[in-house]
């Protein structure tokens, strides 16, 4: 059998995550790289690594449009690990060009792009993956795979909290970051939309008791603040009540001062579980038992659909759908609140990298997960809630005529 022929977007950035991804998929003879996509403005600072790719025999283009012009019918997959006001765009060229698709997390930066992104994979026939790692691990499988065994039986809620503190350069790395859009896209680059997206997602598919499903969430409540110099909110507290009768809660923030990673719970009727942002996780039974499944392996990302491809595969462990959840919960977080400043006599900033961070924040967002209750709901004299937004038939933000 004929194994998938990869092209790859771009050279810095995430597109090293990808580019890793493809030597893993090459190593195992699942895949092979032939097309590079390589902009102008990469060709000097890239020089070496492209001239060994083409030494390799792979054809470099200076963008998507010439590669997919030139290769069409020679490409298999392409990984599009870029921006999120591309995202769009990008996955609708490869699939309308006859590609399967691994686009970067999150899938989109509103409602609108990502039912866009899936009508063309709808109508292509082409698969589409979305580069939510998490997913990919063979532990958060076996943790799906309890759940939909109905071993923690009814699912009653999820929760999670985060704090992972970024400096201004977090911020100056490209034209979107911190952004609410970017020319005519939207982007609404959050932590929770971003850099701890990956939480939401897995949050969103560990709630539903159903293969291959993710939670539909139908009603949604979300304070949203910043402290650092961005439009959009780097501090967020959301609550999710699921069509499925499951509660979502998610508390995040690039200003606490300390980083944690998130510990995501799932709480059922006779048992609850936690999962390691890293590998592993442990249920705690209802009858007083413990039971702890260590790290079963990195997630092999491009593997998964190299094989679906193949044939070798009938179900993605992301397709695109699964992930429409997340980006749901994104825009209604917008669309809830407005975004409010943090108290500047409670904000720090690092003498060493500038970043700022705001006291006692990090407790506030375990205190805000340990009680599943919004800021406002405990009492902090700052937080002022949002209003609860219906989500159920959601399909176009803002839907509720905000200026954003």
């Amino acid at each position: 059998m004929t194994i998938p022929r990869i092209g790859v977007v771009g050279m810095g950035g995430f597109a090293q995550h990808h580019r890793r991804y493809v030597a893993q998929v090459e190593g195992a003879g699942l895949g092979a790289l032939v097309a590079q996509v390589a902009i102008p403005a990469d060709q000097e600072t890239y020089a070496t690594d492209l001239e060994g790719l083409r030494t390799r025999g792979v054809q470099v283009f200076p963008s998507l449009r010439q590669m997919l012009a030139r290769l069409r019918g020679q490409l298999d997959i392409v990984c599009i690990p870029t921006g999120i006001p591309l995202h769009r765009p990008m996955t609708a060229m490869a699939l309308e060009a006859g590609c399967h698709v691994l686009v970067e997390k999150p899938a989109a930066g509103s409602i609108q792009d990502f039912d866009a992104m899936e009508a063309a994979r709808q109508k292509a026939g082409r698969h589409c993956a979305v580069g939510y790692q998490h997913l990919y691990r063979p532990d958060v499988q076996t943790l799906k795979a309890w759940i939909c065994a109905g071993r923690l039986v009814k699912i009653q809620w999820v929760s999670a909290c985060g704090g992972w503190p970024r400096d201004p350069a977090y911020y100056g790395r490209n034209a979107w970051a911190g952004r609410l859009g970017a020319g005519d896209a939207w982007v609404l680059d959050s932590p929770h939309n971003n850099a701890l997206a990956h939480a939401v997602n897995t949050l969103c598919y560990l709630g539903s008791d159903q293969p291959g499903s993710a939670l539909t969430p139908h009603t949604l409540q979300a304070e949203l603040y910043r402290a650092n110099p961005i439009e959009s909110a780097d501090t967020a507290v959301f609550r999710t009540e699921a069509a499925e009768g499951v509660e979502l809660f998610f508390a995040v923030s690039h200003c606490t001062e300390e980083r944690f990673d998130p510990v995501l719970e799932i709480a059922g009727t006779q048992g609850r579980a936690e999962l390691d942002y890293h590998g592993g996780f442990r249920v705690h039974w209802a009858d007083g038992r413990r039971e702890e499944v260590p790290h079963q392996g990195e997630p092999l990302v491009l593997h998964d659909l190299a094989e679906a491809v193949a044939g070798r595969r009938n179900q993605l462990a992301c397709p695109l759908i699964v992930t429409r959840s997340q980006t749901l919960c994104a825009c209604g977080s917008f669309e809830s609140s407005p975004i409010r400043e943090l108290p500047a006599a409670l904000r720090r900033v690092d003498p060493g990298n500038q970043a700022v961070t705001v006291e006692g924040l990090s407790e506030i967002l375990r205190r805000a997960c340990r009680e599943r209750a919004l800021f406002s709901e405990l009492g902090i004299g700052w937080a002022q809630p949002g209003r609860v937004i219906a989500l159920e038939g959601y399909s176009y933000f803002p839907s509720f005529n905000q200026e954003l």
